[in-house]
């Protein structure tokens, strides 16, 4: 049995589309947990008459992803669960989703499974579907080209080797936590406790794959700190550094060097100056956009 643990924390709209989802599966021998970590919405009130059959966890508000989920995966362990599949409560899959992943994992018993992700927006746009990763210079990149439609990708591929997955969609053999343990709290209470699990799961034999006809359909815009079109204020940085919902602050992102790169120092120093890079483009696009938008309204109306 497949015992799937969302981790929620309000967004209620959210969790109803997910579940609704889930239960709407051609493949039936799964149980969902949710724990909700500190809901002020009324989210456990709603799953409780909406989805009685959820086995609900009740966490803290002190809690975020790791922690939650690591609670979720505790409870799979103690019931006898075959497998665990993370998921956020900001998903949708598709009605075949599970018997996919089910046929794929069948075939290919000694290995995690990730999923693809697309645009909810846009269901034929991949956001992710494998990443290649550089331990020395901080370099991500796509497995494969994220210009091609997802149909082209279920024609061209089966499963697509991954150097890292995330926990948007990623099937677990239970055996697993068993052996290794479970999402490390201490080092990522929140954002890379996912990407790190399946590095440990890499060195310990286990192969990492996305299923191509496996795919999660994703609020893209619903998590972390927005930073496109938002104006670079002073607190915005202070944020962008040292909030615990920012997947670029400085102790998320030295833990991942200290722990994972042979050479954490100049790692951590690669990657910072690529994010600041990045964050000097965004502010100066921001300008160029506002500077551009006033300089029009001022133009019609003059």
């Amino acid at each position: 049995m497949i015992h799937i643990v969302i981790p929620v924390l309000n967004r209620w709209y959210f969790t109803a589309s997910c579940l609704h989802s889930i239960y709407n599966q051609s493949y039936k021998n799964f149980l969902v947990i949710v724990v909700d970590h500190g809901s002020t919405d009324g989210t456990s009130e709603k799953i409780r008459s909406n989805f009685p059959q959820v086995v609900l966890l009740k966490g803290d508000n002190g809690m975020w992803w790791t922690a939650a989920t690591n609670l979720g995966v505790l409870y799979a362990i103690n019931n006898n669960a075959d497998y665990v599949l993370t998921l956020n409560n900001d998903l949708i899959v598709y009605p075949n989703y599970l018997e996919n992943l089910v046929s794929a994992i069948q075939k290919h018993p000694n290995s995690i499974l990730g999923s693809i992700s697309l645009d909810k927006n846009n269901p034929e746009k991949i956001v992710f579907a494998g990443t290649k990763w550089n331990p020395f210079i901080a370099k991500y990149r796509s497995t494969i080209n994220l210009q091609y439609s997802w149909g082209k990708i279920m024609r061209d591929y089966f499963l697509i080797r991954s150097e890292l997955l995330p926990g948007r969609g990623t099937l677990i053999p239970i055996e697993v936590f068993k052996k290794i343990g479970l999402f490390d709290e201490v080092y990522f209470p929140h954002y890379a406790a996912d990407e790190d699990f399946s590095l440990r799961c890499q060195k310990e034999g286990y192969d990492l794959f996305v299923v191509a006809n496996a795919a999660v359909l994703s609020e893209i815009d619903a998590t972390g700190i927005k930073s496109e079109h938002q104006k670079k204020t002073p607190k915005y940085y202070k944020d962008l550094l040292l909030s615990q919902k920012s997947p670029v602050n400085l102790k998320l992102r030295w833990s991942w060097a200290r722990k994972n790169s042979p050479i954490p120092f100049v790692y951590f120093f690669i990657d910072y100056m690529r994010i600041i890079g990045s964050e000097i483009k965004k502010a100066f696009y921001y300008e160029i956009g506002t500077n551009s938008t006033v300089y029009i309204q001022k133009t019609r109306y003059a």
